[in-house]
């Protein structure tokens, strides 16, 4: 029996989805900030607990706008690269099924 269908099939939907690696990257960057961004705040108020109220709060402020934004800009890229390099017969795989280990996290999380 020839499968070569369903070569033809993946590498057709790898064609529609490499043009939309970044925008696919940066989703899975964000839905991870997302489910565990709230570990990382916990993290982040045990570190600056005992400090005073103004530097806890200008810390806290800063940490929130630009330590998301800086780890978003960091994930994004490695997860576009790592993406990039993926043979177009298991690119639509590893990203639909990433999609689904991430919705599994959030499940485990009680999100879902």
């Amino acid at each position: 029996m020839d499968f070569s269908f369903v070569s033809d099939f993946l590498s057709l939907l790898a064609g529609w989805m490499k043009p939309y690696l970044s925008q696919i990257g940066l989703s899975m960057a964000a839905t991870l900030l997302v489910i565990y961004g709230d570990d990382i705040v916990k993290v982040v108020k045990r570190q600056i607990g005992s400090l005073q109220f103004f530097l806890k709060i200008t810390l806290f402020v800063l940490f929130c706008a630009f330590g998301f934004a800086f780890i978003t800009s960091f994930i994004t890229p490695l997860l576009v690269n790592l993406l990039r390099d993926v043979n177009d017969a298991w690119l639509p795989i590893i990203i639909i099924g990433g999609f689904y280990l991430i919705g599994l996290g959030a499940q485990r999380k009680g999100m879902i």
